[in-house]
């Protein structure tokens, strides 16, 4: 497999997953005060990275469990950005001596596929709520119930456009929408004006308080999905090429990466699962995805960051949420190729971490029930031998 090859797929993988990355960016800009040339320059950095080591498409996420609860509590940025380093600690801790990869030897396929069906329900449970309900970031003018129609209609042609390999549909639907935002709202953009991020380090006393309210409900999640499920898949989707993903690596991108990024200011980030399967189904075959994305990030961060929120308001929401939905449909359904008592334990995991929205207890009850059956199984098995 060639390790850059640009083309409409790698263009349509690249603006897969924006439905998960512009809300939450957009709500920490807004509601948290980041700046968002930070944001964009510090996400842009990751992704640009991410596709440069591993040289596959690699997926680059806001850490969604700590800014669901960063946006709902109303938290300062320099707490923020002490969980993103205090994230990092951990991980980089994790990625030495090959510690992750004996700790994801735990993560059996059940547990996994579980995660994976609990990432996939939220997915698609988001993509429902952006369509019917989007930010006030978004541009657009649409009353109910058309933004759901065309929400619809859009995940129907993204289906069918990617059965048929024409991943230039997706991309279209997106233009077409940003066309459409521009010709309502007018958007009065300013010209290019550089702006470099400012270095700083989070005062000490963010620290207790970002690692209690922000990393601990964070950490069970990030390892098991943005790093054994994102491992995993990755040699799933493309077998050997996929040789560098390791779960030490990941942890090791991944720690790196939140340093870069809380310093300079941007959020905490992760390398989702979901992510991999929105850019692998939408046509990403190649590194070349993530530097058409890091790259585009970048050049917004630096470039046009006071103009940020107007411009990411102009994609569409209801288009956002048709290649959310099909990315979420898709990731949960990897769940299929389990079979006997594995699926039911993988889908009740999945559905209890989903409903409950907190995927740290997908984990734990999988873990639980799949290593529970295993060691019963093994102690029924010992007994008919004895007996």
């Amino acid at each position: 497999m060639s390790r850059f090859r640009l083309g409409i797929g790698e263009a349509a993988g690249a603006v897969a997953d924006l439905g998960v990355l512009v809300p939450l960016a957009a709500a920490l800009i807004l509601i948290n005060g980041f700046d968002p040339g930070s944001v964009l320059v510090g996400a842009g950095g990751l992704v640009l990275a991410s596709g440069l080591v591993f040289r596959i498409p690699f997926p680059v996420q806001p850490l969604k469990a700590l800014t669901a609860v960063a946006v709902a509590e109303g938290v300062a940025p320099e707490v923020i950005h002490a969980a993103g380093l205090e994230i990092a600690a951990v991980l980089l801790l994790l990625s030495m001596g090959r510690v992750a990869d004996l700790i994801a030897r735990f993560f059996t396929k059940p547990v996994i596929r579980a995660l994976q069906f609990g990432v996939g329900v939220l997915l698609i449970v988001t993509a429902v709520r952006l369509a019917a309900d989007p930010p006030s970031v978004f541009r657009e003018t649409l009353r109910s119930p058309w933004p759901i129609v065309l929400a619809l209609a859009a995940l129907g042609a993204v289906a069918l456009g990617v059965r048929a390999r024409r991943y230039g549909i997706a991309l279209g639907i997106l233009v077409a929408g940003v066309l459409a935002a521009m010709a309502v709202a007018r958007p009065d953009l300013a010209a290019p004006s550089i702006a470099l991020p400012q270095i700083g380090f989070p005062p000490a006393a963010a620290f207790a308080s970002a690692f209690f309210l922000l990393v601990i409900p964070q950490i069970p999640l990030t390892f098991g999905n943005a790093v054994v499920a994102v491992s995993d898949l990755a040699h799933e989707y493309f077998g050997p090429a996929a040789r560098l993903v390791t779960p030490s690596r990941v942890c090791l991108s991944c720690g790196l990466g939140n340093i870069a990024s809380a310093l300079a200011g941007g959020m905490p980030m992760c390398h989702g699962a979901g992510g991999l399967t929105a850019h692998v189904r939408l046509g990403a075959r190649t590194a070349a995805m993530n530097v058409l994305l890091g790259t585009g990030l970048l050049g917004l961060g630096l470039f046009f960051a006071p103009q940020v929120t107007a411009i990411l308001g102009l994609l569409p929401a209801w288009g956002l949420a048709a290649l959310l939905a099909y990315a979420g449909l898709r990731h949960a359904l990897l769940v299929g190729d389990l079979r006997g008592s594995s699926l039911p334990v993988a889908v009740g995991a999945g559905l209890v971490g989903a409903l409950l929205g907190n995927l740290a207890v997908t984990a734990a009850v999988a873990l639980v029930l799949d290593h529970g059956r295993r060691i019963g199984a093994r102690s029924r098995s010992g007994r008919l031998a004895a007996g």
